[in-house]
């Protein structure tokens, strides 16, 4: 049986935001993961709705800040802004000076974000005012959707953390770098999302009515993220460029039986977990695993070297 940890903040280990420094100078290749296209797509898609997505995460936990009354929770909170500020950031540099050298259309994709983060999940969503009396609860609601979403953030992490290896298996250096580093400090502050929501909320109706509705869209948005970007492949046989496509879904399974991308089922599967009432991420992934390789990071230790 699970002993979860009684105090609010369950983050037993330091928290620290971290500027990196990636290398877009040298170009990296649109197939990044050259075992398989798919995969790279899979993968680069997340950037598009990781820049809109940790800076809806950061305005909701500054708006949550005023009604946290434990000392080190409010610490871990503060820690946890600072780091997602500087994961979007770094994504964003990424589509830029990356992405969009290969034709991409980068305000296709930032739009069809920002149509979930900055409309529907807005203060006012989809334009419509909320009364007075149900604003912290709309924030709580809120609240409850970035915790869903750190669940996957961290099983993503400890995924990729695990089992990628993407640059070990030759995949391109520097994108290799960026997303297993962004992975790896997800795993490090897996608690502090689920933390907050407890303290301030800990509805298990809400917490549980969130994830049945975020995992079916998550995994949705993460395959037509995919086939948009597929679709921006020249070198692409049109047979692994839509969803209706028999080699698209074939060359999907492929990469992720290698394990260079989960497969979309996985995503559906790794809500499960959530809906268990003992559910708590301090246990879904290692945080010595996520340290041992911000350390050894490339992006981590250029910026180390700049500022120094």
């Amino acid at each position: 049986m699970k002993i979860i940890p009684r105090q609010i903040s369950t983050a037993d280990w330091p928290l620290f935001p971290r500027q990196v420094q990636f290398d877009w100078q040298t170009p990296s290749p649109f197939r990044w993961i050259p075992q398989s296209p798919i995969a790279s797509h899979a993968v680069n898609h997340f950037s598009f709705t990781l820049v809109r997505g940790e800076y809806f995460f950061c305005r909701m936990f500054n708006k949550a800040l005023p009604y946290i009354t434990d000392e080190k929770l409010k610490k871990d909170v503060e820690v946890f802004i600072r780091q997602e500020a500087i994961h979007a950031q770094a994504h964003k540099i990424s589509i830029e000076q990356y992405l969009q050298k290969y034709g991409v259309d980068i305000e296709e994709h930032y739009n069809r974000a920002a149509q979930i983060f900055d409309f529907a999940l807005a203060d006012q969503p989809f334009g419509i005012t909320i009364p007075k009396a149900l604003e912290k609860q709309w924030l709580m609601f809120r609240i409850a959707i970035v915790a869903a979403a750190e669940h996957y953030t961290c099983a993503l992490g400890q995924y990729v953390l695990t089992k990628a290896h993407w640059e070990a298996r030759g995949c391109d250096p520097v994108v290799s770098d960026l997303f297993t580093w962004h992975s790896a400090e997800e795993v490090e502050h897996r608690t502090v999302a689920f933390d907050l929501f407890q303290h301030l909320s800990g509805s298990y109706a809400m917490r549980s009515t969130v994830m049945a509705g975020l995992a079916p869209i998550f995994t949705g948005l993460m395959v037509v993220g995919t086939t948009h970007l597929a679709q921006s492949d020249p070198e692409l046989p049109k047979s692994q460029k839509g969803l209706l496509k028999w080699g698209f879904w074939k060359e999907w399974q492929k990469a992720a039986n290698q394990h260079f991308v989960p497969s979309p089922w996985w995503f559906i599967q790794t809500s499960f977990r959530y809906f268990k009432r003992d559910y708590h991420p301090y246990y879904e992934g290692s945080t010595e695993l996520a340290v041992n390789y911000i350390n050894q990071s490339a992006g981590v230790i250029a910026n180390h070297q700049i500022a120094s």
